[in-house]
């Protein structure tokens, strides 16, 4: 579909698309039924080299771009959006080490995240804090030989899969956001704790869970950057997320486009195939214009990423538009599919399921255009234009 897909990432998609359609596909609604987290298939990924694609070749990752990242989330998203979500939620906790880690903690670490032979997941969600992080009232405390936290995760992904968790807390509860520091804590730690996997509507597949920290203690080079930087951490990090988020929501957009092409094509109405139907043609262009919308912001966004310019407009729009328009697209599919597309045999109903939660995390659609309005009256205000 676009040109900037050189010979290298067309080599690339081909190749995990033919993975994803022999491998992955078949078995995702029978892991949607179960709630069964895709392990194998994590390790599969792993010895393909994509839990590192962005990670430096000096650190056993394969040294590519953002924009290659997105068309691996585009492709494992259509596959199975659960798979994607996890493989979404390594790349999280991920890039807050290549990222924010110190060289040592660099040289530790991204060397076993390349190949997943690490894994690490963002504890950044409380109770009474989602996209307001200066309310988290976790809490860590220095002393001479390190730190003590404790508080109160919920919606952590992929947790307990996890050997480290990137916990966000307050180490200067009067500063605000400014008060936020954060640690690399590892997940057999004394002291931290997991529920069972919290029941979704979709993404079943990908586990999320709720953390408690009692008294846990890690050392001083446990801190991510410097303390009181932890708020600058999760919102740089989360700007890449979103891009990632946009890219889950295309993946899920485009296999409803192919499934509602495909069954307009083969369903017989009124002595001839339903895309003969003007109706239809009117939906199907409809999901078409959706998806390559949404695609278009992702890759944009994803460029700007790699000229390490400024992505947080980009970001958010794109999150916003791939997401909405992912859920209207599925839902325009199901009206295609009519009743067979609501009964739990379709894998219409799954996608419709699993399109929900793209328009929640990672920042909320309406968080994404509060975002967006105070950037544009900053543009305006500096410029005088904000285009």
């Amino acid at each position: 579909m676009f040109d900037l897909l050189d010979d290298q990432r067309r080599e690339f998609r081909d190749t995990l698309r033919e993975f994803c359609g022999k491998e992955v596909m078949p078995g995702a609604a029978a892991r949607d039924a179960g709630a069964e987290y895709p392990a194998g298939l994590i390790s599969r990924l792993a010895d393909m080299g994509l839990m590192g694609i962005t990670i430096p070749e000096e650190y056993g990752g394969l040294g590519l771009d953002m924009t290659t990242q997105v068309l691996a989330m585009e492709e494992i998203a259509y596959a199975d959006a659960s798979l994607g979500s996890v493989f979404a939620g390594h790349y999280l906790g991920m890039e807050t080490l290549r990222q924010f880690g110190s060289s040592g903690q660099r040289e530790r670490y991204l060397p076993g995240l390349a190949t997943g032979a690490f894994r690490v997941s963002f504890a950044l969600t409380e109770p009474d804090a989602g996209s307001d992080i200066g309310r988290i009232r976790t809490r860590a405390a220095a002393g001479p030989d390190g730190w003590t936290l404790s508080g109160r995760k919920t919606f952590i992904s992929n947790a307990r899969e996890s050997d480290g968790m990137v916990v966000f807390a307050m180490t200067d509860p009067g500063a605000g956001i400014r008060g936020i520091t954060a640690f690399l804590v590892p997940t057999d730690a004394e002291g931290l704790g997991f529920s069972s996997p919290i029941e979704k509507l979709g993404i079943r597949g990908e586990h999320a869970y709720e953390v408690s920290l009692d008294g846990v203690r890690v050392g001083h080079g446990a801190t991510l950057g410097e303390p009181g930087g932890g708020g600058r951490i999760a919102l740089e990090v989360l700007n890449s997320a979103r891009i990632d988020v946009a890219a889950l929501a295309n993946g899920v957009a485009m296999r409803a486009l192919d499934l509602a092409t495909a069954y307009a094509s083969t369903r017989v109405q009124f002595g001839g195939p339903l895309r003969d139907l003007q109706a239809i043609q009117v939906l199907l262009a409809e999901i078409d214009a959706l998806v390559q919308s949404g695609r278009l912001h992702a890759y944009h966004a994803a460029a700007l990423r790699d000229r390490d310019e400024d992505v947080r407009r980009a970001g958010s729009l794109a999150k916003y538009v791939a997401s909405e328009n992912c859920f209207q697209a599925v839902d325009r599919a199901l009206q295609i599919h009519g009743g067979y597309g609501y009964v739990k045999e379709s894998e219409i109903e799954r996608l419709y399921r699993d399109c929900r939660i793209f328009r929640i995390y990672e920042g909320t659609s309406q968080i994404q255009l509060l975002t967006v309005a105070k950037l544009l009256a900053r543009l305006h205000d500096r410029h005088g234009t904000v285009v």
